[in-house]
């Protein structure tokens, strides 16, 4: 998909605009005080496609809390901490019960060209992650990128390859190294009507905090 400079940063910087709309609600609370979850909208719509290769609807999660989270298989910064932050997540809901039934775990690629379902499924594998509770999901770029930059508000930005250091390479045509996807590290919280409740720091994120969240909503 070909998108102009200035469109692409104008998406960018929608997405960062809500996410610090978001961030301004945020206040700290008082000891043994509930925690307020705001309701930020509608989530969109999407129908992808998961590393499994089974057709995902997003209607199908209506009724059931969804965290979702946004990786690409070929990151090499934040996405393998983020992917272990859904782990260690997924474990924790399992302890509690809340895992399949009531509550779904859902990894948007942003990287929707190479991040195949073949690929995408070796990725969950390393991540031991359940198929029935924990789906990777893919599509077309020209559905995925403005689902989550105009549907989610977070910020998607394709970088183009950087050129390798000098040395070690054979003579005729520059080597370039992978392209790499400027995205958002946020985990998402929808409730069961599909509105987005809580935005949270992936790097940082407390899968306690997630899970008092998530009781929160099946009340």
């Amino acid at each position: 998909m070909s998108r102009q400079p200035g469109v692409r940063i104008t998406l960018f910087a929608i997405g960062l605009g809500v996410w610090l709309l978001a961030m301004a609600g945020v206040r700290v609370l008082s000891w043994g005080e509930a925690r307020s979850l705001e309701v930020y909208g509608e989530a969109p719509a999407f129908a992808l496609t998961d590393h499994l290769e089974r057709p995902v609807r997003s209607d199908e999660f209506r009724g059931k809390v969804v965290v979702a989270n946004f990786v690409y298989t070929n990151c090499a910064d934040v996405c393998p901490l983020l992917s272990f932050r859904m782990q260690a997540l997924q474990e924790r809901l399992r302890q509690e019960r809340l895992l399949g039934s009531q509550v779904q775990l859902l990894s948007f690629t942003v990287d929707p060209a190479r991040d195949t379902p073949p690929v995408l499924r070796d990725y969950a594998a390393r991540y031991q992650a359940d198929p029935a509770v924990w789906r990777f999901l893919t599509g077309p770029e020209d559905e995925l990128v403005p689902l989550i930059v105009q549907g989610f508000h977070l910020g998607v930005e394709a970088l183009p390859p950087r050129e390798a250091t000098p040395g070690g390479h054979e003579a005729g045509g520059a080597a370039h190294q992978p392209a790499e996807v400027m995205h958002s590290n946020r985990f998402l919280l929808i409730d069961r009507q599909w509105r987005v409740r809580a935005y949270y720091d992936g790097r940082a994120l407390d899968a306690e905090q997630v899970v008092g969240d998530i009781r929160q909503l099946l009340r």
